[in-house]
C-alpha cells in the first residue's frame, strides 16, 4: 500500500478511515477497474508501492464512495431478487479478469453502478461505458441475462437553485444515468486485447499511457490582437479561425496532461512524465 500523508492536517480519524481502506481486489491476477486503466500505471504502482506517497486529502471522494456503498448494502437486504456487492470472474488468456458489480437486478436483467460523481458527467463517459461492459461480460461467463446497463449519480456538487434555473441541469442530486450496451462479442475482443497489453508491461515490455489515459487537454488556437490580452475566438481547429488580419495573430496554447501533472499516483516515478523512476 502506498504511504498516505496528512499535508492538510485532516482529522486523524479520517485520515485513519483512509488508511484502514477495506477494498479488495479478489483473487484474481487483474480487477476490472486496473483492467480498463493504464497498464503503466498499474505496474509501477506495483514496483514502487514502498516509496509511493498519496495524500489523504486526495482520497476524501473515494472515502465518502465507500460510505454510500455501505449505506447500499442495506437495499440488498430489502430487494428481492437483487444482489449486491457480487465478485465475478472468468478467465482470459491464463489471467483470471475479477469484477465487483454494485447490484445485480436479473428478474429485470439490469446491471448497476453506484458512483460519487459531478454534476459535469450528467450524461456519463467512456469510462463508466468501458466499466459497465466488462462487468457486463463477466456477469454473462457467470450465467446471467444482462441487457441494460446504468449508473446511479450522487452528484456531490449539485445545486438547488441551479436546478430551478437551468432545466438541463439534475433536477436531484441523485440520478439514474443509461450506459450504452456493447454486443458481447465487442466486449470480449476489448477485454482480451487489454489483457494482452496488461500481460506485456508486466513483462517489462513498453506500454505507455495514451493521451485519453493522460487526460490530454488538446491543443488550442486563438486568434489575438497584437497588445491585447483576450483572445478574439479560440478554437481547437486551427483551420476554424479567420485569417489574421493587420494587428492580429493566432497563438497556439498547448495542451496540458492533466493527470500526470496532478492525480496520477506514480507521477514521481515515471519516465514518460518527466519523473527519476524506471518505466515498466
Amino acid at each position: 500500500m502506498s504511504q498516505i500523508t496528512n499535508v492538510h492536517n485532516l482529522p486523524a480519524s479520517i485520515v485513519a478511515a483512509i488508511q484502514n481502506d477495506p477494498y479488495d481486489g479478489g483473487r484474481g491476477d487483474i480487477s476490472c477497474t486496473k483492467l480498463i486503466d493504464a497498464p503503466q500505471i498499474r505496474v509501477l504502482g506495483g514496483k514502487h508501492h514502498a516509496e509511493i506517497k498519496v495524500d489523504a486529502s486526495s482520497r476524501v471522494w473515494s472515502l465518502l464512495g465507500q460510505a454510500v456503498h455501505t449505506i447500499l448494502e442495506r437495499a440488498g437486504l430489502k430487494e428481492e431478487g437483487a444482489t449486491i456487492e457480487e465478485r465475478l470472474y472468468a478467465e482470459v488468456n491464463g489471467w483470471q479478469v475479477s469484477g465487483q458489480v454494485d447490484r445485480l437486478h436479473c428478474a429485470s436483467g439490469t446491471l448497476t453502478d453506484y458512483k460519487v460523481t459531478t454534476t459535469f458527467k450528467k450524461s456519463g463517459n467512456d469510462g463508466w461505458t468501458r466499466q459497465l461492459n466488462v462487468l457486463r461480460w463477466l456477469a454473462h461467463k457467470n450465467g446471467h441475462k444482462i441487457d441494460t446497463l446504468e449508473v446511479v449519480a450522487i452528484f456531490r456538487d449539485w445545486r438547488k437553485v441551479e436546478a430551478e434555473r437551468n432545466p438541463d441541469y439534475p433536477q436531484a442530486a441523485i440520478m439514474a444515468i443509461p450506459v450504452p450496451l456493447w454486443s458481447l462479442e465487442d466486449a470480449e475482443e476489448y477485454i482480451t486485447e487489454r489483457v494482452y497489453m496488461h500481460q506485456a508491461a508486466s513483462r517489462g515490455e513498453e506500454v505507455l499511457c495514451t493521451d485519453e489515459e493522460r487526460w490530454f487537454s488538446g491543443n488550442t488556437y486563438a486568434l489575438m490582437n497584437t497588445g491585447g490580452k483576450r483572445a478574439l475566438k479560440v478554437s481547437t481547429d486551427r483551420s476554424a479561425l479567420p485569417e489574421p488580419t493587420e494587428g492580429q495573430y493566432v497563438e497556439e496554447r498547448p495542451g496540458v496532461w492533466k493527470r500526470c501533472e496532478h492525480y496520477c499516483d506514480v507521477r514521481a516515478v515515471c519516465q514518460q512524465r518527466g519523473g527519476k523512476g524506471d518505466a515498466p
